[in-house]
């Protein structure tokens, strides 16, 4: 068989296999070097039980502590941000909402009474992760820690510890927005080229919510607590 035959047929498709390679290769590395993306999870909320202060109560000049019984909640978040080697830059936008059942009075008198209350926090986060293996390994770990805002929207409709008997009605509805820090630990695993799953645990601080309460009395309530994010990760 004639050898420059055969090569005019190999040598083509040998090329194009490279061309094909050197695409390939080429757009991974841009991928690897900087790339937009966007995130989207949801959440499952579990806060510590929020501490509570109320001045002038059960009697002038005191000051009722309490603890709320949260259920654990739900949520969701979306974000954007960029990716450039081992780190990422993001803005974010989360929200959670948690129910309680009853809250107890723990000094200076012990009552636990039940209620109607929410603690719903929407937070304006700015994130940096440390994401080394994300172009390197199929399951990629990464740890992140985010500053920013948190808006807290909570409620207690309950009988007053001071008058356990009394008709239910509206004690508490603070509305309040306060510092808040968060770190996250996770990983990612790709799907395809652009599309990635992930899961995280985040330890959010909202810090101590101030308000009034139905008398005009200062409140405040503490939000801090643990958070399980799954979701989805395009990269463009």
């Amino acid at each position: 068989m004639n050898h420059d035959f055969v090569a005019g047929i190999v040598r083509p498709k040998f090329m194009a296999l490279g061309l094909i390679v050197m695409i390939s290769g080429t757009a991974h590395a841009q991928r690897a070097a900087g790339h937009w993306y966007i995130a989207g999870a949801a959440t499952g909320a579990a806060p510590e039980k929020p501490r509570q202060t109320i001045a002038n109560a059960p009697t002038p000049g005191a000051t009722l502590h309490v603890v709320n019984d949260v259920d654990f909640g739900w949520g969701g978040q979306i974000a954007a941000g960029y990716a450039w080697r081992i780190l990422r830059i993001e803005a974010e936008i989360g929200h959670t909402e948690n129910h309680s059942g009853h809250y107890s009075a723990i000094s200076p008198i012990a009552i636990t009474l039940p209620q109607s209350g929410k603690n719903n926090v929407t937070r304006y986060m700015a994130n940096a992760y440390l994401d080394p293996f994300r172009t390197r390994w199929p399951v990629s770990p990464y740890i992140g820690v985010g500053l920013g805002a948190a808006h807290g929207h909570l409620t207690t409709f309950a009988a007053p510890a001071r008058a356990p008997s009394a008709p239910p009605s509206e004690l508490l509805d603070i509305k309040d927005t306060r510092f808040a820090w968060q770190v996250m630990g996770g990983f990612s695993v790709p799907v395809t080229s652009r599309l990635a799953l992930t899961a995280q645990y985040r330890w959010l601080d909202a810090g101590t919510f101030q308000g009034v309460d139905s008398r005009g009395e200062r409140a405040t309530r503490s939000i801090r607590g643990s958070n399980i994010d799954i979701g989805l990760r395009i990269a463009f």
